[in-house]
């Protein structure tokens, strides 16, 4: 086996696993899915197919649809779940969990540029924006279906990250309005540890 493999890689490993085994079936899938930090376009996906393929990864398990628009499916080799098992199993790298991507606070450290007139009416629409996100995101996840706890667990995920990224944000309201931000009070996680 080659490597190193992306996360946009493992996670198409993970949905042909799955049953989500075509091209166009994964870009459907990437584009509903929240969060990511990977592309959905078609040359992303089947040059990530291609190679998986070529390293021994996936194999095609045969053609699906009417003629001339026939799509190839996939299934995984046996080397393919002995890797996706090894990326599920074991911790990624400590770096990754300092990987926290949100172009908001990148575009927050720049908010100076602004007048402060402008930084408060900049902030209150990202505040209101992120409000419809969590919404948007809570009535989504009330029509799921979710195939055990560890994946409601694992969308919920979003939803915490957008609820934390909303006390930040009213306390960069604060920040902006003048007036000293408030520290959070010690309180209990959603996933029951100690902050």
């Amino acid at each position: 086996m080659g490597g190193p493999y992306s996360e946009l890689e493992y996670l198409i490993l993970a949905m042909v696993q799955n049953g989500v085994a075509s091209g166009y079936a994964m870009r459907k899938e990437l584009g509903r899915m929240r969060g990511g930090r990977w592309s959905s376009e078609s040359g992303s996906v089947y040059r990530v197919l291609r190679r998986l393929q070529k390293e021994g990864l996936v194999d095609e398990s045969r053609k699906a649809g009417v003629r001339n628009r026939e799509r190839t499916e996939y299934e995984l080799t046996a080397q393919g779940q002995t890797l996706l098992h090894a990326w599920i199993a074991f911790p990624p790298d400590r770096a990754e969990f300092h990987y926290l991507v949100d172009p908001i606070r990148t575009r927050s450290y720049f908010l100076d540029f602004l007048e402060p007139a402008d930084q408060v009416r900049v902030i209150k629409s990202w505040i209101s924006i992120n409000r419809g996100e969590i919404q948007g995101l809570q009535k989504e996840m009330e029509h799921l279906e979710f195939a055990n706890s560890l994946e409601l667990c694992a969308h919920q995920n979003l939803l915490y990250l957008m609820q934390a990224r909303h006390t930040w944000l009213r306390a960069m309201l604060n920040c902006a309005k003048g007036r000293a931000p408030v520290a959070p009070k010690a309180s209990r996680s959603p996933v029951g540890l100690k902050v």
